[in-house]
């Protein structure tokens, strides 16, 4: 074991528990007695039961606002108590705890240096079925009081992590194919996106799936015509159709998992 590291600032939760069981509550518990310093941060307990290309979402889209040694733990793990490996993903000064099954896909799309540890045989499980408690709550404690991903298991290839198929866009030509990352609460569509690579908008950009229509370029909300829908970089680095004070996810008959096509003219610069 290396030499205990300073401790990280907070230890962020992202699960599908919910708040109406005392999951989220014991997970906290462990961690209160384990790592009793260190501040815990609920990202969010409301991703939908098993929704693991949810959660890759949320995670990707809010490491940029995590202070710098954050250690986050993930748990929306439909293969508990199964084989499937637990991994320590190290990100810049930050570290993810999650189960080895897709969930780190857009993070392993990015562009930071990361290295991955098998943290499966750190700490046999007590039950089966609650893995988030029992397992990753006392690794995440481990990690907060300075413990690093080499603590807790052999290294592995970047190349070997499971990735969920369908969530990068892609362009062909005049197209661009993406999935719908999240409806939020608003009926913004989250598409896959990233503003990163496809944030210069083109003026006249047109939805070719589910259905055909001309979608407006704006900057805001307010700035899309009343029964439009526009196209615009979104606050969590994505791309989004979005209606004013509507669900264009309604409007559109979208929701998250499904598939779109954009159309892009012909005289618009490749978006970099």
């Amino acid at each position: 074991m290396g030499q205990p590291g300073a401790p990280a600032p907070l230890v962020a939760l992202l699960t599908d528990f919910g708040l109406t069981d005392p999951y989220v509550g014991q997970m906290k518990a462990v961690l209160a007695t384990a790592a009793p310093p260190i501040p815990v941060l609920d990202l969010c307990h409301g991703i939908a039961p098993h929704d693991v290309r949810q959660a890759a979402f949320y995670l990707a889209a809010s490491l940029p606002w995590l202070p710098p040694g954050a250690v986050v733990a993930v748990v929306v793990d439909p293969g508990v108590g199964t084989e499937r490996r637990l991994v320590a993903l190290a990100r810049g000064s930050h570290t993810i705890l999650a189960p080895d099954n897709g969930i780190l896909t857009l993070v392993l799309s990015g562009t930071e240096p990361l290295r991955a540890f098998d943290a499966t045989p750190a700490m046999p499980p007590v039950c089966s079925t609650f893995h988030g408690r029992d397992v990753i709550a006392p690794l995440a404690a481990r990690l907060a009081m300075g413990e690093t991903g080499e603590d807790l298991g052999p290294e592995v290839a970047l190349s070997g992590l499971e990735r969920l198929g369908g969530l990068a866009a892609r362009r062909q030509g005049r197209r661009v194919t993406a999935c719908v990352l999240s409806v939020d609460r608003f009926g913004n569509v989250v598409t896959s996106c990233d503003i990163a690579t496809y944030g210069r908008l083109p003026h006249h950009p047109a939805l070719i799936e589910p259905r055909p229509l001309p979608l407006v370029a704006a900057t805001t909300y307010a700035a899309i015509p009343s029964g439009a829908i526009g196209l615009l970089a979104g606050s969590q680095g994505y791309l989004e159709l979005a209606a004013p004070c509507a669900s264009a996810a309604s409007a559109l008959g979208l929701a998250a998992g499904d598939r779109i096509v954009l159309d892009v003219p012909e005289d618009i610069a490749p978006w970099v």
